[in-house]
């Protein structure tokens, strides 16, 4: 005798039935080809378009410095270099604060010495300039160590000082920071109201809905199905947006122009890209339930379409809203839905994101994709559906 399929199998078996027949109907829609590959081109050409169109700023510099930071010295002039006169300049702010203010040049060098054991040389790699200085300080800190330092601490021999390439980062120039908000929303919002619209509504309008409701197929397996291809679709369209942005930038940077969209010096390390791809998944999620949700009591595809504008109305305004931020926002604001999102991609571009706040995110959009699936399987046995 055979055995009858677990519910579980049954579960899964009717998900993937669901899943493929969508999938095939989303794959025939021509609003695929100008979605996938006319948008990200143009948006690819206008990365590097606007960026070489921008006016090339030139660092006008009187004189080269090297900083030293918790050492007395005074200042003093060694020497010239390309017409230009070499000083010596004590710094009494703290290097992090230093670097960033205008006095600090992209010629300049800066030595730390607040800890003798670890001395540090802060410098721009990419200038030829504050190379040469770079190796004159290394000089300095050798002749310092056995001169200066040989009395005080006898116990200290010089060994390789910690030398860091600092990226240069145009907090004013960070176009990204701003056209975040529609980059993440309306690719999303676009698919769901050309997709998910369909999943449910069309359905309906076709007359096929009612059968599936007849059928053996279980209400989990009918929502998810349906849930995970327009999330697939969604997930697949904003990487292929924020990837072409991110290949403009990297074009721009072989190219030696200023980066207009401002990828250009961004670090994440690997548990935040980790955090980063949970949060494609569960926001392409979310929005892709939503969509399902809302076509749950629609007739039509027109119907469902229109629906869905006051979300996407609240979603975009929410995300707007992260435009306006001024200065560090409370650990209570990355628990709002969306306005969340932003905020922790705008901390990512300022090298300021903080793994805590990263984590709330990610749970407070699990816990809200959850929720909103919950509603959904309720809502799909209700008379209203039906109607």
């Amino acid at each position: 005798m055979r055995k009858k399929p677990s519910s579980v199998n049954k579960i899964l078996h009717g998900m993937h039935q669901i899943f493929s027949h969508e999938m095939r109907k989303i794959l025939k829609e021509k609003s695929l080809l100008f979605g996938f590959i006319v948008l990200p081109v143009i948006m690819l050409l206008m990365t590097v378009g606007i960026s070489m169109l921008q006016p090339k700023e030139t660092e006008t510099v009187e004189a080269y410095r090297m900083y030293f930071y918790g050492l007395e010295i005074d200042s003093y002039n060694i020497g010239t270099m390309d017409d230009k006169d070499i000083w010596i300049e004590p710094v009494k702010d703290d290097p992090e604060e230093f670097m960033k203010s205008k006095r600090f040049n992209r010629c300049d060098v800066l030595v730390d010495y607040s800890d003798v054991h670890n001395v540090k040389i802060y410098y721009y790699e990419s200038d030829d300039v504050s190379s040469y200085l770079k190796m004159s300080a290394e000089s300095f800190v050798r002749q310092s160590y056995e001169e200066i330092y040989k009395d005080m601490f006898p116990d200290i021999t010089f060994r390789p000082l910690s030398t860091e390439d600092i990226k240069q980062k145009d907090d004013t120039n960070r176009m990204i920071a701003m056209l975040l908000p529609y980059m993440l929303i309306l690719p999303l919002t676009a698919n769901i109201a050309n997709f998910a619209g369909d999943t449910i509504a069309g359905d309906k309008a076709r007359g096929t809905f009612y059968q599936v409701m007849l059928s053996p197929v279980p209400p989990i397996s009918l929502i998810m199905g349906k849930i995970l291809s327009v999330s697939l679709i969604s997930l697949i369209s904003s990487g292929v947006y924020i990837g072409c942005d991110v290949l403009g930038s990297r074009i721009c940077e072989s190219l030696g122009i200023k980066d207009a969209f401002g990828f250009a010096g961004v670090h994440v390390s690997t548990p935040q890209i980790l955090l980063i791809l949970l949060y494609a998944v569960l926001l392409c999620y979310l929005f892709a339930n939503l969509g399902v949700l809302i076509s749950l009591f629609c007739k039509d595809v027109n119907q469902a379409q229109t629906a869905q504008i006051p979300v996407t109305l609240l979603c975009t305004l929410a995300s707007m809203m992260s435009m306006f931020r001024l200065g560090i926002s409370p650990k209570s604001h990355y628990l709002i839905p969306v306005y969340n999102i932003c905020l922790i991609f705008q901390d990512l571009l300022n090298a300021r994101a903080k793994m805590g706040n990263m984590l709330m995110v990610a749970l407070s959009l699990f816990v809200l994709a959850v929720s909103v699936l919950v509603v959904t399987l309720l809502s799909y046995k209700s008379e209203k559906v039906r109607i």
